[in-house]
C-alpha cells in the first residue's frame, strides 16, 4: 500500500514540473485553416444528422408506402420495359436525333 501512495505521489510531483516548466508555443493560425476546419466539420454534422434521420424515417416510408399499396392507388406504370434512365424515346426506337 504504501508503494502504491509513493508512486502516486512521485507521478503527482513529475506531473506538476512538467505542467509548469512547458512555455506557450506562440503559433499562429490563419483563418485559411479555421474555415477549413468549420466546413470539415458541418459536412460531418450533416452527414450524421441526415443519416439519423433516415434511418429514423424509414419505418414511416415504409408503413406508408404499404398503405398506398393496400389502397389500390398506384402510379401509372410506363408500358415500355426497356430502361430508359438515361435515354430519350428516340433512343430506344433505334433512332438517333
Amino acid at each position: 500500500m504504501t508503494f502504491n501512495i509513493r508512486r502516486a505521489a512521485l507521478l503527482a510531483i513529475g506531473a506538476s514540473a512538467a505542467a509548469l516548466a512547458a512555455t506557450p508555443a506562440f503559433a499562429y493560425v490563419g483563418p485559411g485553416a479555421g474555415l477549413t476546419l468549420l466546413g470539415a466539420l458541418w459536412g460531418l454534422i450533416v452527414a450524421v444528422v441526415l443519416s439519423v434521420g433516415f434511418i429514423l424515417l424509414w419505418p414511416l416510408r415504409r408503413l406508408m408506402r404499404r398503405n398506398k399499396q393496400m389502397t389500390g392507388d398506384q402510379q401509372t406504370v410506363d408500358d415500355d420495359p426497356t430502361p430508359s434512365m438515361l435515354s430519350t424515346p428516340s433512343d430506344r426506337d433505334g433512332r438517333r436525333m
